[in-house]
């Protein structure tokens, strides 16, 4: 006999199938961080003595209501410290959420959002009986770390709120809201939204956004870990299981560009076939907003 909470589940899942096509006509919000242009950040030579490193999450509950899921991304930039043996490490994470913590699924009204940093959204996500699933440390090219933190400083400037379901309702219409998924890959300058489709939700979200990524030369040494990072950043002390991507990677090369605007080959659920999509507006890079919240010594 089903369970109500599995009724709900499937009944949930299949209202986002639906409202997948609806994300082709829906308004995504006008970040700076998917309009950054590519070969300038390919130009622009990272600081001396930094290197980059992502990681990706997804959780859900036992049932994977979409209430109960998440999907988030933390970004570490070390930094050689002369006299250390150890670098320091900048943390910044893109967790988006509601303010109130609780996920109304089927309101279709933008409402306040939060960033919420790395440790408080693993309590969070363990408060709520969700299990939690992490994709890396991996690490990464200069130029991702700017569009991360570009579309970090985004997300916490409150032009956006958050809606679960953003294909629809307010956020569909007027491109003033988002959710999880979207948080983090709305600074993709290539792919719409309809190519994070919300039928993927938890931790299946988080493995389709991890490969996209690995279709785009971001990536040094791919699907090589950087297992030193996760007792410095204080996850042992979480139920966290580990997931190993096995499927096709482009590793970054000299020259590639290293950036998210390329793509080989395209990428589509379940799909992979050539990219026709236009070329999205560019404009110059930014320098990244590397002070504030985060650091850690």
């Amino acid at each position: 006999m089903v369970g109500k909470s599995s009724r709900g589940a499937v009944l949930v899942s299949a209202f986002l199938l639906v409202n997948s096509g609806c994300a082709i006509l829906a308004k995504k919000p006008d970040t700076p961080a998917a309009r950054l242009d590519g070969k300038a950040l390919a130009r622009t030579p990272p600081p001396p003595g930094e290197r980059y490193y992502l990681l990706l999450f997804g959780s859900h509950d036992m049932s994977r209501r979409p209430a109960y899921t998440h999907t988030w991304a933390t970004l570490v930039r070390a930094v050689e410290t002369p006299g250390c043996s150890d670098p320091a490490l900048d943390v910044h994470t893109i967790s988006w959420l509601p303010t109130k913590m609780d996920i109304d699924t089927f309101n279709f009204r933008v409402e306040p959002g939060t960033n919420v940093e790395l440790h408080d959204t693993i309590r969070n996500s363990l408060r709520t009986k969700q299990n939690i699933a992490m994709w890396g440390p991996y690490e990464v090219t200069y130029p991702v770390s700017v569009r991360f933190l570009t579309q970090k400083a985004f997300l916490e400037s409150g032009a956006i709120g958050y809606q679960c379901i953003d294909g629809v309702g307010e956020a569909g219409r007027s491109g003033t809201g988002c959710d999880c998924i979207h948080a983090v890959s709305d600074m993709d300058p290539v792919y719409a939204r309809w190519r994070y489709p919300l039928a993927f939700y938890g931790q299946p979200a988080t493995a389709h956004l991890v490969r996209r990524l690995m279709h785009s030369p971001i990536f040094i040494d791919p699907p090589t870990t950087h297992d030193w990072l996760i007792p410095r950043l204080g996850l042992t002390d979480y139920p966290i299981r580990r997931r190993t991507y096995r499927g096709r990677s482009v590793p970054h090369e000299p020259g590639d560009g290293g950036d998210l605007s390329v793509v080989r080959p395209a990428v589509l659920p379940g799909v992979e076939r050539p990219s026709r999509e236009p070329a999205p507006k560019t404009e110059p890079a930014l320098p990244p907003p590397w002070a504030g919240p985060g650091s850690m010594p």
